[in-house]
């Protein structure tokens, strides 16, 4: 048995929290750089503003009706769903992070679920004044059906058991197939080219006919429906097989030390990401752009680069990829974006070195100082100690012109109460 718990517009509740004052506004949050809407509240949803909406072009409809738009606020958001994870753990053994606004918890043994939900929904919005929506189900994906449900129907009060349910059928037939997770745009284009609209017609679909179509993944979709349970739990997800790390500029750059600095910086976090779990990179690839929106010359290029011994050490990885961006750079064009990303990762321990490989220093001494940056780091928040090469005034950093305050994460940010 599962519940799926998700928070309610997890970036604009975020704010909430914060600020009494958006309660019942129409409230949005915007990408990097101020650049188009990403998370809305029920009501700019209910004044027709769409996800992805350019805020440039939508500038006077929130004049008029009293937007309130926030530019996105990563280290609150991260800090709110680490309290939210944190409460979950109080109630099952068994959890699996999702996302950074969603988990699986495992219910099984427990009993009176509809009422345990209710529990669970009030203690995280005490613990941590975020609202949350909670499905559950003999199968994931069919929490994933129920959580939806209950999101949108405000007599469920926000916990939806379908094992409660008579006739679920009846509740299928009011699911798009394009809502069922695990089924993409073009799966659900293909499937609506031949009679299948919702839940409950996919639920009956042939299962001969959904294999040829869909492949074994969509074969397991389909028996979720049915109440089979195929997706198991993943207490520990696997590591990622590649970590990359870019940001689009505030600015156009043209100087090469400014990018210089940029791919440093986002080396300078992905290695402490490899760090994290354990890992160390044996590839290490650059790329830069320039703004193709823009009626301006364009350059676009990248390379990659095989590291002689696999590594974490950040020093080394940056240096490596300065020395890739001064072999695609271009001088008399415009960039809009850096970024790097680091392929071949393999387990830190136990590292087969290059008996060819120069040599590289003490290996002991390069995780002795990458693990007090990083404690440092951990302790005191990011950037706390930091490479010179990623540039102190950075002036190509993303805009966020509209960002709230890092209550949670910065000292000189904390809440202030008067009385």
């Amino acid at each position: 048995m599962f519940a799926l718990v998700d928070c309610n517009n997890f970036y604009v509740s975020c704010e909430r929290v914060f600020n009494a004052s958006l309660d019942m506004q129409p409230v949005v949050v915007l990408s990097n750089n101020d650049g188009c809407v990403i998370a809305r509240s029920n009501e700019a949803k209910a004044l027709g503003i769409k996800m992805g909406a350019p805020f440039f072009l939508n500038r006077e409809l929130f004049k008029k009706h009293v937007v309130r738009f926030f530019s996105s606020n990563y280290s609150l958001y991260g800090d709110m769903s680490c309290r939210v994870m944190n409460t979950l753990q109080q109630f099952t053994p068994d959890l699996e992070i999702y996302s950074i606004d969603e988990a699986f918890l495992s219910l099984n043994g427990f009993t009176d679920l509809a009422h345990y939900g209710q529990v669970i929904r009030a203690t995280v919005k005490q613990h941590t004044g975020m609202p949350v929506s909670i499905g559950i189900a003999p199968t994931k994906t069919l929490a994933k059906v129920a959580n939806k449900i209950a999101k949108k129907d405000a007599a469920l009060q926000g916990v939806l058991d379908l094992t409660t349910v008579e006739g679920i059928d009846s509740l299928l037939e009011t699911v798009a197939v394009a809502d069922i997770w695990g089924v993409g745009y073009r799966y659900a284009a293909m499937l609506q080219r031949h009679g299948i609209i919702n839940a409950c017609q996919l639920k009956n679909a042939d299962d001969a006919f959904i294999q040829k179509h869909m492949t074994i993944v969509g074969l397991r979709t389909v028996h979720e429906l049915r109440g089979e349970s195929f997706i198991e739990l993943e207490q520990s997800p696997p590591p990622k097989k590649a970590i990359g790390s870019s940001r689009s500029f505030g600015v156009p750059v043209e100087d090469i030390e400014e990018l210089l600095e940029s791919v440093s910086d986002y080396v300078s976090r992905a290695a402490e990401k490899l760090r994290r779990q354990n890992c160390a990179a044996s590839t290490l690839q650059v790329y830069l752009t320039t703004n193709r929106f823009k009626d301006e010359p364009q350059y676009a290029n990248c390379i990659s680069c095989t590291l002689p011994t696999p590594t974490a050490y950040t020093p080394e990885l940056i240096a490596c990829a300065q020395a890739c961006l001064r072999k695609i750079y271009r001088k008399g064009y415009r960039y809009k974006k850096t970024g790097i990303l680091l392929t071949g990762l393999t387990p830190a321990n136990g590292l087969q070195l290059n008996l060819f490989a120069e040599h590289r220093g003490n290996f002991s001494n390069q995780k002795a100082i990458m693990r007090a940056v990083d404690a440092l780091n951990e302790r005191y928040g990011r950037n706390t100690v930091q490479f010179a090469s990623s540039g102190i005034n950075k002036r190509w950093k993303m805009l966020q012109s509209y960002k709230s305050p890092c209550f949670t994460t910065r000292w000189s940010e904390l809440p202030t109460v008067k009385a």
